[in-house]
């Protein structure tokens, strides 16, 4: 009988084993999380672009050079920093 329990695990190494194992789970959920923040708000910018680029060309002739000038604004500012911070890692 002492044989058997000598070659199962303690419960003090498997408590360890647990919470080894549960961080380096919650770690890999962590940095995906993190990964998928900075994708969804790079892709809501880009839609912005899309969507004001929409606008722009919908409006009346007059009116469509300011907001031509309003996208690209809004492109040098939001979308190309964006980009550019996302591909930075």
């Amino acid at each position: 009988m002492a044989s058997i329990a000598a070659g199962l695990p303690s419960r003090e190494g498997e408590f360890q084993h647990r919470a080894a194992w549960k961080a380096g789970v919650m770690g890999a959920l962590n940095l995906l999380a993190v990964v998928l923040a900075v994708r969804l708000v790079l892709l809501v910018a880009v839609i912005g672009a899309l969507w004001l680029a929409k606008l722009a060309l919908d409006v009346p002739v007059a009116m469509q050079m300011p907001a031509l000038v309003m996208l690209g604004v809004y492109c040098a500012t939001v979308v190309i920093p964006m980009v550019w911070l996302s591909s930075r890692k």
